[in-house]
């Protein structure tokens, strides 16, 4: 069984990653997004409207990916890093950032899957760096 780790990030890196989410959810067209620890805790938040419940999403986004972590292994592969999740009028993408993080975004049928592809990764890459450093 994996150990869960406590994972701490300073106000700053917070506000950082804030202003990047608000620009992943400007550039992908997202209706939502959200940010947040391997395990369910929500790191930052963008788009959210009172008729979602966050907190439930989070915990069940992270079920959902690590279920899907867990199939991987199964079938052979190291992970699943990302993942789509089609409807017919939303969709709901997740991708991993290093080991410990999870984005997910809610986008509708107006935005392109590849479009919410190429920003997630780009995202992911300027939190790894965000996280990666120091203060």
């Amino acid at each position: 069984m994996n150990e869960t780790k406590a994972i701490t990030v300073s106000e700053k890196k917070v506000k950082k990653l804030e202003n990047l989410l608000g620009d992943f959810c400007a550039r992908a067209n997202t209706v939502w997004a959200i940010f947040l620890t391997i395990s369910g805790q929500l790191l930052v938040q963008k788009g959210f409207v009172y008729s979602f419940d966050v907190l439930a999403i989070s915990a069940l986004a992270c079920g959902v990916f690590n279920s899907t972590m867990e199939l991987a292994r199964i079938v052979g592969e190291k992970r699943f890093n990302q993942f789509l999740q089609e409807g017919e009028k939303f969709s709901i993408y997740y991708i991993g950032v290093n080991d410990d993080y999870l984005l997910v975004s809610l986008f509708d049928d107006r935005t392109l899957p590849g479009v919410v592809k190429v920003a997630s990764e780009a995202f992911s890459q300027g939190a790894e760096e965000i996280l990666g450093n120091g203060a």
